[in-house]
């Protein structure tokens, strides 16, 4: 309020002055002071708007060093493979991501920036090449030391490494396993990345239901072609015809995960393998970059 308060001050004095100068006979004068008023006003609001956008925490970002980059060119595979100006937008968002999306190691007290790299950039190749890339309500990421169970206690041997939250108290949060998570890093094309995978969800969640079908991102003509393919690839993989990874059968919601995970590590190989799945899935996300 302090900012405007001189503004605040001449819009007083002239609106005053306007009905003395008009009693006094010097329409010129209140005409010169209405527009002074007017002018005021217009450039306040101009001079409000410019600070509370330069203010505003979208602008906001992580800012990454030299150090940072050269440790996000050798441990994402997918953001070694993007042209420069690209290298910049991928890094442009995992900043966005990284400021306004609170990553949490339980078991430490302050979250390694490694972490943070790994999970920022899951999200940000699993949304690479929407149009629509906000991750909705998502608040926080707890990382975990180990695989979970259902109930979200630790087990290293817990079947659990992700888990988007769709409901409840925790309906803004995602959880992953850590050891999962720099796993689906370490080998670029075996089709597997368990961040990008619970990602997918996140944009399936997008509608209201996590069903696989991303209606967000899908026509309604689309939306039957997806449903269509889905069904033919889900036969394929039961009569042993499919290069898909067989957790897409558990489910509608898990096929869509796993085959955005399959397009975004090995496009190639699924253009080849499933030409009617990939065009469907390049509808959704664009041509991917590294095919």
């Amino acid at each position: 309020m302090k900012r405007f308060l001189g503004w605040i001050i001449l819009f007083l004095l002239s609106l005053g002055l306007i009905p003395i100068l008009f009693n006094s006979e010097l329409s010129f004068f209140a005409k010169i002071a209405g527009f002074i008023v007017l002018l005021a006003i217009i450039v306040a609001l101009r001079v409000w708007g410019y600070q509370t956008k330069s203010k505003s925490p979208r602008n906001e970002r992580f800012r990454f060093n030299k150090n940072d980059i050269f440790w996000i060119e050798k441990h994402i595979p997918f953001y070694s493979l993007l042209k420069k100006q690209d290298k910049q937008i991928f890094l442009d968002r995992m900043g966005l991501f990284i400021a306004h999306i609170k990553i949490t190691e339980i078991d430490k007290e302050i979250t390694e920036n490694s972490t943070k790299f790994y999970v920022a950039a899951s999200a940000v190749i699993a949304y690479w090449g929407l149009p629509y890339w906000n991750y909705g309500n998502l608040s926080e990421v707890l990382v975990y030391p180990s695989n979970f169970n259902d109930d979200q206690t630790l087990k290293s041997f817990g079947a659990i490494q992700g888990k988007v939250f769709h409901g409840g108290l925790m309906d803004n949060t995602i959880i992953l396993s850590r050891p999962a998570l720099i796993a689906g890093f370490q080998i670029g094309n075996d089709k597997k990345n368990v961040g990008v995978h619970e990602f997918a969800h996140l944009l399936d969640k997008a509608d209201g239901d996590i069903d696989g079908v991303p209606n967000i991102v899908l026509g309604e003509n689309d939306r039957k072609i997806w449903l269509k393919v889905m069904q033919q690839e889900m036969e394929k993989w039961q009569q042993k015809k499919s290069t898909i990874p067989p957790y897409a059968l558990k489910s509608e919601a898990e096929f869509f995960a796993v085959v955005t995970e399959y397009f975004k590590e090995c496009p190639k190989l699924l253009k080849h393998k499933n030409p009617e799945l990939f065009e469907v899935l390049v509808k959704i996300y664009g041509e991917p970059p590294n095919c």
